[in-house]
This record gives structure tokens, sequence and C-alpha cells, in this order.
């Protein structure tokens, strides 16, 4: 329960080719967000996108040029589709090239993001868009993570330069000298 202590984001994190983990998020991982702020923004991120996806294999640079990560200079064959793969393989990296079913749609998310505001007794009018916190990543080929991080540092920016200020504005007691500039506390007699 002390996970979420003082956060000002959560990140949610599922596997888009196994439903049981977007389902384990609502189960699980849901009643840890308890401990965090009330203003706390959230994020619910589908990662391996790559797997499901044969254009999130292509990632972007720096100057946001397409590059192809495996150098391109092989020839590259279109990946097999597996359809209707009730749950992924234990080692999706086993079958490279292969493209896996998806079994955790755009909207699955967008439905457990409004769950999520509605167990946090967020009002949905003036909570962040699900479209705007709904991602899908892939960590292997870093597709869509910068967006993911950047988004979630200009949300959460703002609050922290606003609780710095009203840190600032707020008096500070000094515990070590209550007593005035130059006075000395009197000692007790007993003790």
């Amino acid at each position: 329960s002390m996970y979420c202590r003082g956060a000002a984001a959560v990140i949610l994190t599922y596997d888009v080719t196994n439903w049981q983990s977007l389902a384990e998020i609502e189960e699980r991982f849901l009643s840890l967000t308890d401990t965090a702020n009330h203003d706390c923004i959230y994020a619910l991120v589908g990662n391996k996108a790559d797997l499901t996806d044969p254009k999130v294999h292509l990632s972007q640079d720096a100057d946001g040029q397409t590059k192809d990560p495996t150098g391109g200079d092989e020839e590259r064959t279109e990946p097999q589709v597996l359809s209707a793969v009730p749950t992924p393989p234990a080692s999706p990296t086993s079958f490279s090239g292969l493209v896996l079913h998806k079994q955790v749609t755009r909207d699955d998310a967008l439905s457990l993001y409004e769950r999520i505001l509605r167990y946090k007794g967020l009002d949905e009018k003036s909570s962040l868009p699900a479209d705007k916190m709904c991602f899908e990543t892939s960590a292997k080929t870093g597709y869509n993570v910068d967006v993911l991080f950047e988004t979630l540092f200009d949300l959460v920016l703002p609050s922290i330069l606003r609780k710095r200020h009203e840190n600032r504005e707020s008096p500070t007691v000094d515990l070590e000298d209550s007593g005035g500039v130059g006075s000395k506390r009197a000692r007790s007699s007993c003790c």
C-alpha cells in the first residue's frame, strides 16, 4: 500500500497480447492507488505493441525520421499473423517475425481508464480525457515510450511547481529556536 504514497503520477501497465494482464490491473493494483495524491495523474499503458503491429518495429530517431532497428540490409518478409490465439506464448520472442493476436483493444483500455476515474471518485469532465491518457508502447523498440513520459512530464510539472511555490509562501517554524533570537531555553528542574 506504500507503492503510490505521494505519487504525482501512476503508470498502470498491461500486455496488449494478454487479456488477463488488463484484468489484473483492476483486480490487484487499483487499490494500490488509494495512497496516491488526490490530484495524481493516471496513465494506462499497453506494452508489447511491437508483437501485434509490424509498423511498431520501426522506431523514430531524434529527428523524427523513421528507421528500421534491424539495419534494413536484410530482405524483409511479411510477418505471419496468428489469428485467434487465446493466450500469448510463454516466450513471444521465440516467434520472431510473427505477429501475435492483439487481445486488448484500445476500447478495452479506454473503458478501464473510465472505471479508474470512477473508482478514484474523479469527475470525468474535470479529469484528463481517456484518449489522452491511454498509450500503446513497445519497450523493445521504444515505440511511444517518449510520448508517454513527455506527456506525463508536461502534466506533472505544473503541479510540482505549484506545490513548491505554496511551500515557499507558508511560514517555516524553527523548533530549535522557539523563544526568539538570542533566547535560551530554561532548564526544567526535573529531568
